[in-house]
């Protein structure tokens, strides 16, 4: 083993133990499988958001890791399961489906890292990135925003729904089609 300095070991992730072993219901580490829908293939009426889903690796690695969810994403998933959810409870089959688009401001204290990958798994049709002390000024203040949103009640203003539509950033899929087959 070639030496380091900095080395750190994270036990693998995996699901909550009540799931784990449900067949149909969770992959091998506990993870819900999901369709594009949000929605479990087997349990119909079980739809799955942000870090508990499985969501495949793009390729085999010598150590076997997870697809990173950004907040950004997840919101993605929420949208689309929110909206299938109600789709059903009006008596229709669910259609939208999560972008799984990335935006993401990563904070290292006086500096950081930002980027946005469209959608977050490749393929990617946008992939930029970008860092300095500007990422930092821009998640304090995004973290002040982001609180008075939620002190106010208030989920998506309809300036912030334009400000991202004008990055390409949308929530769901346009114009999905409506499927039977999940």
């Amino acid at each position: 083993m070639v030496g380091s300095r900095l080395t750190m070991m994270l036990p693998a992730f995996r699901g909550i133990a009540p799931l784990r072993g449900v067949e149909g219901l969770v992959n091998p580490r506990g993870f819900v499988l999901t369709d594009r829908h949000q929605r479990n293939p087997t349990f119909r009426n079980v739809f799955g958001v942000g870090v508990c889903i499985a969501i495949p690796p793009v390729e085999k690695t010598p150590v076997p890791v997870g697809v990173p969810k950004t907040g950004y994403m997840i919101e993605t998933m929420v949208t689309a399961a929110a909206h299938n959810i109600r789709a059903i409870l009006d008596g229709k089959e669910p259609t939208e489906e999560a972008t799984w688009n990335a935006l993401c401001l990563a904070d290292f204290g006086d500096s950081g890292v930002a980027f946005v990958a469209m959608p977050q798994i490749p393929p990617r049709n946008v992939n930029w990135s970008s860092h300095g002390r500007w990422v930092h000024l821009a998640k304090v203040g995004f973290e002040r925003y982001f609180l008075r949103k939620v002190r106010k009640g208030i989920g998506e203003p309809v300036y912030e729904r334009y400000a991202l539509k004008l990055l390409g950033l949308t929530r769901v899929q346009p114009d999905a089609p409506a499927t039977l087959d999940g």
